[in-house]
């Protein structure tokens, strides 16, 4: 009769001390995999919102919305109105306007202030950010903040709400391929002093406490920028690393025109938005 031998102590922490190490060598790149799957689905989702935008614009005389202007004029590109609002003779970026051509929020928004995925990156909680525009946006505002921000008609806006070079950057009349017409989040209310951002230390940063969703009530002072998909105007979208790679900008940078290198500026002088 063959006795059977079980494993000693030193074998079974050689194959744990094994295993280990292959985790090790594995697992950062499980992790630049799944980033980069992201990243592509966060990419595929603005060539959506363009081609949306491009219909609309076919459907409109060629025409493009511009960036909402709210609050003494200035401009808040990651705000989306909820109704039809009207800048210098052209319609301000709206819901009823594009959701014909994309179905980001449900057809009775208004009354359940429901929105579909398309209104966040795939990289951040869709439901956390939808519970936000439900909770906070509709009870209390005629607009809602989404995960992307809208340059369109940039050329409308005064040399005193943006940096000197923000014009050359973002799209104006007619898209172009150079130019800006949409890019993911990268917002600093200096209201609560809170980052609105897809791709931070946890997939979304949020440093409101004041968050009304049940979802979370996260705080993430200084966020780890990595980067932000951006969409050009003729529907290329490229992946902008952040540089340098620390903390976002703060308060007291809010007025610098270039920021995390080239084409990387700001709009407005009260809610910072980057680009």
């Amino acid at each position: 009769m063959v006795k059977k031998r079980g494993f000693t102590l030193i074998e079974l922490l050689v194959v744990i001390a094994i295993i280990a190490v292959l985790m090790g060598i594995l697992m950062p790149g499980l992790r630049k995999a799944r980033d980069a799957v992201r990243r592509i689905s966060c990419g595929n989702r603005l060539r959506q919102w363009g081609h949306a935008i491009n219909m609309y614009s076919g459907d409109n005389d060629d025409k493009l919305m511009s960036i909402v202007i709210k609050w003494q004029g200035q401009a808040y590109p990651h705000y989306i109105n909820d109704e039809s609002e009207e800048y210098k003779g052209v319609t301000m970026w709206n819901i009823p306007g594009i959701n014909p051509y994309i179905n980001a929020f449900d057809k009775n928004y208004k009354e359940n202030g429901i929105a579909t995925d398309m209104i966040t990156c795939p990289t951040c909680n869709g439901d956390f950010y939808k519970d936000f525009v439900r909770l906070v946006n509709w009870p209390n505002h005629d607009f809602a903040e989404f995960a992307y921000s809208y340059f369109g008609r940039a050329d409308l806006l005064n040399d005193d709400e943006c940096g000197p070079s923000t014009k050359l950057d973002l799209t104006g009349k007619i898209p172009n391929a150079r130019r800006l017409l949409m890019a993911e989040i990268l917002n600093l209310d200096q209201n609560d002093s809170a980052y609105r951002y897809n791709h931070g230390r946890d997939g979304w940063s949020w440093n409101d406490t004041y968050y009304a969703s049940s979802q979370a009530r996260a705080k993430s002072p200084n966020p780890r920028a990595t980067g932000r998909s951006q969409l050009f105007g003729d529907g290329h979208v490229k992946w902008r690393k952040i540089t340098p790679e620390k903390n976002l900008p703060t308060l007291e940078d809010k007025y610098i025109d270039k920021w995390g290198g080239e084409g990387t500026g700001w709009l407005g002088t009260a809610d910072v938005s980057y680009y």
